[in-house]
């Protein structure tokens, strides 16, 4: 875990020193007051999930280890689309070595998620319905909705980006009881993104 968090903050770092050599600067200040923006319900979101996991047991893991391999996937699309977009050689390699880290993340949520949905029934079914029915594209509910669609759009749009898409709803859908799942596909076409 703290080679994992070394890595999503070496991330942000590696990022905002590319941006910074261009004069564009990270106002983390800005960041957190987005954050803070969102009020109540980000502060009550861990108790909201602490309570959900006391309520249901140990089958609530498996709800949030797919959730997080969802939201890895979509990351490590995203780094790679962007690397395979991008024009310079030194930003695209950067890249793409992040979308290689994010991959040992992805291994570690989707293999936590497989084993824990393989054993249980009620995390499967519980599973379908928390990304059927709640799950969006990271930045949504913090970031305005304009902002997650262009992002998304500028990534995903056109015949390779939805071959992206399909790439991640596969993964989702080879998942124990996910099976038929096009969440990533239903929520860019909802946004106008995969048409």
């Amino acid at each position: 875990m703290t080679m994992w968090n070394r890595e999503e903050f070496w991330h942000g770092e590696a990022l905002a020193h590319v941006l910074a050599m261009h004069n564009i600067t990270v106002d983390f200040d800005e960041l957190k007051a987005r954050r803070l923006k969102v009020g109540w319900k980000d502060r009550l979101d861990p108790v909201k999930q602490s309570l959900l996991g006391n309520i249901i047991g140990t089958d609530f893991i498996a709800v949030h280890m797919i959730w997080g391999a969802v939201n890895e996937w979509s990351a490590t699309a995203a780094y790679t689309r962007l690397a395979e977009l991008e024009g310079h050689p030194a930003l695209a390699e950067l890249l793409r070595r992040i979308a290689k880290q994010e991959t040992r993340h992805v291994a570690f949520y989707a293999t936590q998620a497989r084993k824990r949905l393989e054993s249980s029934k009620k995390a499967r079914v519980l599973a379908r319905f928390a990304l059927r029915k709640a799950w969006a594209p990271v930045g949504s509910g913090v970031l305005p909705e304009d902002e997650v669609v262009h992002v998304m759009s500028h990534l995903f749009s056109g015949s390779d980006g939805l071959e992206e898409i399909r790439k991640i709803d596969t993964h989702i859908a080879r998942m124990p009881g996910l099976d038929g799942l096009t969440i990533v596909e239903d929520a860019m076409r909802t946004r106008g993104i995969a048409a």
